[in-house]
């Protein structure tokens, strides 16, 4: 192939040939780095907690130099928070996913978002290290305390969402359905934390029938009227 003279341009054609990858392409690849990252730190925490939370365990993890960390996300708290958004995300994909999946009814809706929501993927106790740590980084860093603040909005729209349609499919009043379902999110992660700390206090089953019972109270008017003061 001819080679062009020193110091000048290849024609056109050949230049189609070596040019940079699109955009779109080099997006998608930094896409897929920011997620292998994201997943390195996810297992660091997992295997060290607080002390995973470290540039140079989290590279290591994930087989990159310290300096691509900081290429992609500036600071390890940015990095921590991506990193909790991916494991929020998939446990919302998985209880949407079975939401999806449940007949096209209010109360089967219902039952299989309390059923995924005991599953194993969400009662595992080996991320009870992991959510400590975001836990500890709220108070502190911004960008954390707008990711846990968007991951408690969605659980808390979706349940509300649920409580609104099986109220008007079933006949019955929820007279603030947000609140019910900030009440039923906060029971739910007692329950979580406490099966995390201590597996042998209650079988995830009974969790299940703990939630049902509180759907029943639902329907027999446990929030038809506004909150009793007792002032």
């Amino acid at each position: 192939m001819p080679r062009a003279p020193k110091g000048k341009l290849l024609p056109a054609m050949k230049l189609r040939m070596i040019q940079k990858p699109r955009a779109s392409y080099r997006r998608e690849q930094a896409d897929d780095r920011k997620r292998q990252l994201g997943e390195a730190a996810l297992r660091c925490i997992q295997k060290n907690g607080h002390s995973g939370v470290s540039v140079r365990q989290i590279a290591a993890e994930a087989g990159v130099t310290q300096g691509l960390i900081t290429h992609h996300f500036g600071e390890i708290n940015e990095l921590i928070a991506y990193a909790f958004e991916i494991m929020a995300e998939d446990l919302h994909s998985a209880i949407t996913a079975a939401i999806d999946a449940a007949p096209d009814t209010a109360e089967a809706r219902m039952e299989a978002c309390i059923e995924a929501s005991f599953s194993p993927l969400i009662f595992d106790q080996s991320t009870l290290g992991v959510w400590i740590v975001f836990w500890g980084l709220v108070l502190h860093s911004p960008r954390m305390s707008a990711a846990q603040q968007r991951d408690n909005g969605l659980y808390v729209s979706r349940m509300e969402s649920l409580i609104s349609d099986l109220a008007e499919a079933e006949g019955f009043a929820v007279a603030d359905p947000r609140l019910a379902a900030v009440q039923f999110a906060a029971m739910f992660d007692g329950l979580w934390l406490n099966w995390c700390l201590n597996p042998r206090s209650f079988r995830p089953e009974d969790g299940i029938m703990l939630c049902r019972n509180w759907v029943e109270g639902l329907r027999r008017g446990a929030y038809a009227g506004p909150a009793v003061s007792t002032s």
